[in-house]
């Protein structure tokens, strides 16, 4: 805890032990290595503090579609940004931490940290987070129809990656 042990944890130190892992993932997943997805995770819990108590969520999915929201922008300002873009990757993918257990989900998570952006977060809302199609159309401020195009074209990209043959329909 923050500055002394309490019993009762703060709202914020509530929304951080729920969420942090998976802003955590969502942030490495765009840059690739520790130090940047570290920073980035603190940028976004920075953010939610700004954003002040008086602005509450309507519930904790939305609370986390936020927070993964707010990364996912946070993440995609830097690499943007000149200096970033002049830099080389110091980690490889390997460093991901499997939070799995068995090590075969790490690498399908490692083959949706590899999509483009536009595919790579609606993946990882539906099935990480297990967000409905309606729920990302709403974070990601995009039609219902345009997240299910997403996750189609995504999934038929992942299982290419993965050695599978794409579904013709």
């Amino acid at each position: 805890m923050l500055q002394s042990e309490s019993p009762e944890e703060s709202g914020f130190q509530r929304v951080y032990r729920q969420h942090v892992d998976a802003v955590y993932r969502v942030c490495f997943g765009f840059m690739k290595n520790n130090a940047d997805a570290e920073d980035a995770v603190q940028e976004t819990f920075l953010k939610l503090l700004q954003r002040g108590e008086d602005q509450a969520f309507e519930s904790t999915a939305h609370e986390r579609a936020w927070l993964i929201v707010t990364a996912s922008n946070i993440c995609k300002n830097h690499l943007r940004s000149w200096t970033r873009q002049k830099r080389k990757e110091m980690e490889s993918m390997d460093e991901l931490p499997d939070r799995s257990g068995d090590g075969g989900e790490n690498r399908v998570l490692e083959a949706v940290l590899q999509l483009p952006d536009k595919y790579k977060t609606a993946i990882y809302l539906f099935y990480y987070e297990e967000y409905s199609c309606s729920d990302i159309a709403a974070a990601l401020k995009k039609k219902e129809s345009t997240v299910r195009s997403l996750l189609k074209r995504g999934r038929a990209i992942l299982q290419k990656a993965l050695g599978g043959e794409a579904d013709e329909e």
